[in-house]
């Protein structure tokens, strides 16, 4: 299963990220969305209504693979995976939410951006993670250093991606799709 939504997250090549603002904002950019055909999304829990609506969201719609960003704890991890997403996203890595994640066998992708972070993650067995923040750790020209040392690593950058830069990700070996929350 986790291969399969990997799969269509690199078919998509953007991971549309949303999660900011009210209830109905969030309700209304993950309609937008579905619209323009996007398949998986992510939403973050970064705003005070973004799990309920999150929950009612996966719900209501059944055929679009939602995973749940933004997990900064293992406390909160544990939490959320009772609602049973597709996969679960966290701004860095945490050694208890990878182990959590391995034994439980959830699709996680831990966010990164240090090779000792990387290397923490590659003893969990994850070969997808995100970039984080990418422009502001040196976006395409750090992840191309980073393909040199990794190259069995597949990253989803996030952070200051948008339509402008999008294209010089998906440039570089090791970019399966690019997360943002500005397309």
């Amino acid at each position: 299963m986790s291969t399969e939504i990997i799969k269509v997250i690199e078919n998509q090549k953007i991971l549309p990220i949303i999660g900011k603002g009210s209830s109905q904002d969030i309700i209304d950019k993950f309609n937008r969305l579905v619209l323009e055909k996007y398949k998986v999304i992510e939403i973050t829990l970064r705003s005070h209504d973004a799990l309920e609506t999150a929950i009612n969201l996966k719900e209501q719609n059944p055929n679009i693979t939602i995973g749940l960003g933004s997990i900064k704890s293992l406390k909160v991890f544990e939490e959320v995976t009772k609602f049973k997403f597709d996969f679960y996203v966290s701004p860095g890595t945490n050694i208890k939410m990878l182990d959590f994640a391995k034994k439980n066998q959830f699709l996680f992708i831990p966010g990164v951006s240090t090779p000792s972070e990387i290397l923490t993650a590659i003893e969990y067995d994850c070969n997808i993670l995100k970039y984080f923040h990418a422009e502001k750790n040196g976006g395409v020209k750090s992840l191309k250093f980073l393909e040199e040392i990794f190259n069995e690593i597949k990253f989803i950058p996030t952070g200051g991606i948008n339509n402008e830069n999008k294209d010089n990700y998906f440039s570089l070996e090791n970019v399966i799709a690019v997360g943002s929350t500005n397309i």
